[in-house]
């Protein structure tokens, strides 16, 4: 199990058994974690002690929004009308999040709309690694904000959760967002907690400390998958 105390060890490896049926042939790892848990920092920390790429799926998403795919453009016009699409052919967020709330089965919507949205994230990030000629010897990060909640932790070799105490991530995000703490919490709450994802996960990042805390698991984590490939 994981170690909560914030120890060195705390990234151990729970589930060394779970079965990967997708992506083997890169071997990436998926980074997860609550809103405010450190994700961002722990990537830029495992890609200082020796991964050799950190992809960001929402970078990828707002990327598509801004320049979509023939099918994403087609499937979006379908199910949601010209409107939604700029006359310079983006996708326009505002106009779709309008339509998505005012459907009267919103999960049906939002399931839609993942069905058009996931593949297509999936596509361009093969398509940046075949770019950076990504080898399978390297160690490859991608950072999946909800992984677990759309099913995607099948598709990596080995997940890894950045966990953070709730009182803090509460702090965190009143700070950084300005946010009521009301406001904070209710985000809180219509998420996966970290608690779950953490337990979910088979490594786990214990983002309870300073920035060097975060910082030495982040290296000493990449040493142990160092020795478990080789």
């Amino acid at each position: 199990m994981f170690a909560m105390d914030g120890t060195r060890n705390a990234f151990r490896n729970h589930n060394p058994k779970r079965t990967r049926t997708e992506t083997e042939e890169l071997k990436p790892l998926a980074l997860t974690g609550g809103i405010a848990c450190g994700k961002t920092t722990a990537g830029h920390f495992l890609l200082e002690a020796g991964f050799s790429h950190v992809y960001d799926t929402d970078a990828i998403c707002h990327d598509l929004y801004e320049h979509p795919t023939p099918d994403l453009l087609a499937g979006m016009r379908k199910n949601w009308g010209d409107d939604v699409v700029t006359p310079d052919s983006r996708i326009n967020r505002a106009a779709l999040s309008k339509r998505l709330f005012a459907e009267s089965d919103r999960a049906a919507a939002f399931a839609s709309l993942n069905a058009l949205v996931h593949p297509a994230v999936e596509q361009r990030l093969h398509e940046l690694m075949e770019q950076d000629a990504v080898r399978e010897t390297e160690l490859v990060m991608v950072e999946v904000p909800l992984l677990f909640e759309i099913g995607w932790e099948t598709k990596y070799l080995y997940t890894i959760a950045v966990w953070m105490p709730r009182e803090m991530q509460i702090e965190r995000l009143m700070e950084r967002n300005g946010l009521t703490r009301e406001d904070a919490e209710s985000r809180l709450d219509v998420q996966m907690s970290a608690d779950a994802k953490l337990a979910r996960a088979d490594f786990g990042l214990i983002n309870n400390g300073g920035l060097n805390h975060l910082r030495t698991q982040c290296f000493d984590l990449v040493e142990h998958l160092k020795s478990i490939r080789s």
